[in-house]
């Protein structure tokens, strides 16, 4: 099966200059020209993130953007952007924004080739660095790259984590306030406290899973925010009235420093008129799924990169394990009566392909598969299967070939009771 290439093309995007990334599954719509920014990622026609509907096709001065320096005077566009942590007003080795009239707002010079788009912003002298994204799509597949740089451009060392936010749209069809969008961010064991509270109070959108160590981030609409040291390296944004569900994976780094208290992770709400600790002007009801990279210590003119992969796919919620070729709402479950096995599970694929049931034995050898047919990002993935089993099986691996064949991973597995 011929598989669609990765298209970029130079387009108008509500006003400003865009630049669209699509292989047939996923757009992707960049605009160098305010802060470096994905705009939108798409699943078919289902859009992910929030834009600023006031907000849209405007551009503003340096002195515009860096207004009084206030979080009241920054245009928040929405979209995906890249900065630096920690944040804080406290001296040089905090991030004193928003707003930034370079970094989150500067208009970055960019470069395309055949399926991606770099964008570098202008020159920061107050964090010293120079920020680089490079988004990346690959065809037959509904998983962006981002691959983020930071180049120290002083002459002395500096020290940022890499700081990757994403506005999450959490709003019905007709802009009223959709409660039922999700964050779910798996915890660590080891850590006294599933989650440190960074922003207002605890409240009823932090809900813990105390068996799997699951916590779920429920929107209501409630400004608060959160961070997390989460290990597994992964969280999974979902839309539950919509059925689609976008994960975003990241390297795990154990013995390195994270920022804020060892967050690996950050989750901000807001919504227009909610109450606040602050003064702040909600543009509208928004999720922001934020990770961030181990802190780096940069020597003059080097770089550091971190890369966060999203992948996007139609799914039920709550989502319980992400890999590279899809997600699982709910595990590999076997039955076994005499020699035949019920298997069931239910999960979102990143790429078009064939899914297979295959039977291994303890030395790890297949001894039979069952061609379960055709997969996509595009519906959720339910398999309720029946099949012999061959002696000597100890394992069931539900395995995914892209649309050439070629064993693309692993989606889930499970072992077998005799």
């Amino acid at each position: 099966m011929k598989v669609p290439a990765v298209c970029v093309d130079e387009i108008d995007f509500h006003g400003w200059d865009g630049l669209r990334l699509s292989n047939g599954i996923i757009d992707a719509v960049c605009v160098p020209e305010i802060g470096g920014r994905l705009m939108q990622f798409s699943l078919g026609s289902h859009d992910y993130l929030f834009m600023n509907p006031d907000l849209l096709g405007k551009r503003f001065t340096f002195a515009e953007h860096a207004g009084d320096g206030t979080i009241l005077g920054w245009k928040n566009y929405g979209g995906a952007k890249t900065w630096p942590a920690p944040q804080g007003w406290e001296g040089e080795e905090q991030w004193p924004g928003p707003p930034d009239p370079v970094l989150d707002s500067g208009r970055y010079d960019y470069e395309t080739s055949e399926a991606s788009v770099l964008m570098t912003s202008p020159i920061d002298e107050r964090s010293g660095l120079r920020i680089r994204r490079q988004v990346t799509l690959k065809p037959g597949s509904s998983r962006l790259q981002l691959r983020l740089f930071f180049e120290n451009i002083l002459n002395r060392a500096i020290r940022w984590s890499i700081w990757d936010v994403a506005q999450m749209l959490c709003s019905t069809a007709d802009g009223q306030l959709n409660d039922d969008c999700w964050l779910y961010i798996p915890t660590d064991p080891a850590h006294e406290r599933p989650y440190e509270v960074m922003f207002g109070e605890d409240n009823p959108q932090y809900q813990l899973d105390a068996e799997t160590g699951l916590l779920a981030v429920q929107y209501q609409g409630i400004v608060g925010k959160i961070g997390v040291h989460s290990p597994a390296g992964w969280i999974a944004f979902a839309d539950r009235r919509a059925g689609y569900v976008l994960c975003m994976q990241f390297p795990y780094e154990p013995d390195a420093e994270y920022p804020d208290n060892g967050a690996t992770v950050e989750c901000w709400t807001e919504a227009p008129g909610a109450p606040s600790p602050i003064p702040i002007r909600s543009p509208g009801y928004i999720l922001e799924a934020e990770v961030l990279s181990p802190l780096h210590t940069l020597r003059p003119l080097e770089i550091k990169m971190q890369q966060v992969t999203w992948s996007a796919a139609a799914c039920p919620a709550p989502i319980v394990d992400v890999s590279d070729v899809g997600c699982v709402h709910q595990p590999l479950n076997v039955e076994v009566a005499g020699h035949v096995a019920g298997v069931r599970g239910v999960f979102g694929c990143f790429l078009d392909g064939r899914a297979e049931l295959e039977f291994l034995n303890v030395a790890g050898a297949v001894l039979d598969a069952v061609d379960l047919g055709a997969v996509s990002p595009m519906s959720a993935l339910h398999v309720d299967a029946k099949a012999r089993i061959p002696d000597g099986v100890s394992l069931i691996r539900l395995r995914i070939a892209d649309a050439d064949g070629a064993d693309a991973g692993t989606l889930a597995s499970t072992l077998v009771a005799h």
